[in-house]
């Protein structure tokens, strides 16, 4: 269409031309532009309008539909984009929730790890305290046993001496002699028992070859077989750890 409006526009423009030629040809330059006006058909004229009409005609049909066809698959792509970047927004919230998730837990484990570490050390410190202690704890125990002993040997009628006898007497000294000696012993015992140490004698109980050593046996008649007859030296105990054993006499069975 567009081809054959261009040639009718070209035929339209050579009538114009060739009239005007023969028109200064015969009459001079002076009288060209009015004969050539006034002679030129009509019917010269108007294919040049027709295809001017036609032409605007079809460009402007041709640009509505150029606009049309732009602006639907600007729609599409719209609509393909808007799609596309909702499903890139959910992939990229899925993400971060699996992040948190992982996060949250890794937080929950280290606080736990943390936590049974703050227990281990704990425990740890109270062994190392009561491991640097014993050593100490059974040596003071064996001080505590010969302080026994002193005692023990010292006739219970003894222990105790008249207030008005002198200073000086034997028996007033040997009666202070024991109260200093029974309460250093308590003394110390208070003292351990401050570290968590605390001594047991199992007299009358069942023997206990975890906790009990066994020095002799010998059959009592009207006591209990495998029971504890007699507690030569008291065990310890470091905090329901056993520290030292008690050294006792054995009922033996019948």
């Amino acid at each position: 269409m567009s081809s054959s409006m261009s040639r009718q526009l070209g035929f339209a423009l050579r009538s114009v031309s060739r009239s005007a030629v023969a028109g200064s040809s015969k009459q001079g330059l002076a009288s060209v532009a009015p004969r050539a006006y006034a002679v030129a058909p009509a019917s010269r004229a108007m294919p040049f309008s027709t295809a001017r009409t036609a032409f605007n005609s079809a460009e402007k049909k041709k640009e509505e539909e150029t606009k049309a066809s732009g602006e639907a698959m600007g729609a599409t792509d719209k609509d393909a984009g808007a799609g596309n970047g909702n499903d890139a927004l959910q992939s990229q919230i899925k993400e971060k929730d699996a992040k948190i998730k992982e996060l949250q837990e890794a937080i929950l484990y280290g606080k736990a790890d943390y936590q049974n570490l703050q227990r281990r050390s704990k425990d740890e410190k109270l062994l190392a305290g009561d491991v640097a202690i014993t050593k100490l704890a059974k040596d003071l125990t064996s001080s505590i046993d010969i302080l026994g002993l002193a005692l023990k040997s010292v006739p219970e009628e003894m222990r105790n001496a008249p207030k008005d006898l002198d200073s000086k007497d034997p028996r007033r000294v040997l009666a202070d002699l024991y109260s200093g000696v029974d309460l250093t012993s308590k003394s110390l015992l208070d003292m351990l028992r401050t570290h968590g140490i605390v001594q047991f004698d199992p007299t009358g109980e069942k023997f206990d070859p975890k906790e009990h050593e066994a020095l002799y046996q010998a059959p009592v008649p009207g006591k209990e077989p495998g029971s504890v007859l007699d507690c030569s030296k008291v065990g310890y105990r470091i905090k329901d750890r056993l520290l030292r054993a008690a050294e006792v006499g054995v009922v033996q069975s019948a």
